[in-house]
């Protein structure tokens, strides 16, 4: 098939150059941030902001933002919160750490403090947030003698 003279140069200077900077945008969107399905990688970031479960209430009456972080499956088989905590997925991190404010603390809890809260901390800490991991988690708290409640 032969191409004409124009249909050749509405090709080289319209389409391409429009198809390679979506290209670009797409790759560059995609490297910023993982997507929920990288959250549950290997990529397991050491995070060194714990608090206690008693620091964490200092730091609530302080005004820090309490986020419960279990994975949807966790959350489903235990769906009680720490007073005073929102419930937050860690696998749509992207969707909703840009709505936290950067002047509060904020404190994230998972089941024990391990791998989830961990990774998502250190995200929000790339976001230049004054985040810290409960220590010990769900568990930390509750062996604490300091009770969930129901969510609502």
């Amino acid at each position: 098939m032969v191409r004409s003279k124009w249909s050749l140069i509405g090709w080289r200077l319209f389409v391409r150059p429009h198809l390679m900077a979506f290209a670009l945008f797409a790759t560059a969107a995609n490297a910023a941030e993982p997507v929920a399905t990288a959250f549950r990688s290997n990529d397991r970031p050491a995070y060194d902001r714990f608090v206690s479960p008693a620091q964490m209430e200092t730091l609530a009456a302080q005004g820090a933002i309490i986020i419960d972080v279990r994975l949807a499956e966790d959350f489903a088989s235990n769906p009680q919160l720490i007073p005073g905590a929102e419930r937050r997925d860690p696998e749509q991190i992207s969707r909703w750490a840009d709505a936290l404010p950067k002047n509060r603390s904020i404190v994230l809890y998972c089941v024990k403090g391990a791998w989830v809260s961990q990774k998502a901390a250190s995200i929000l800490r790339r976001r230049n947030l004054d985040v810290y991991s409960l220590s010990g988690g769900l568990v930390a708290w509750t062996a604490a003698k300091q009770s969930p409640i129901p969510p609502g």
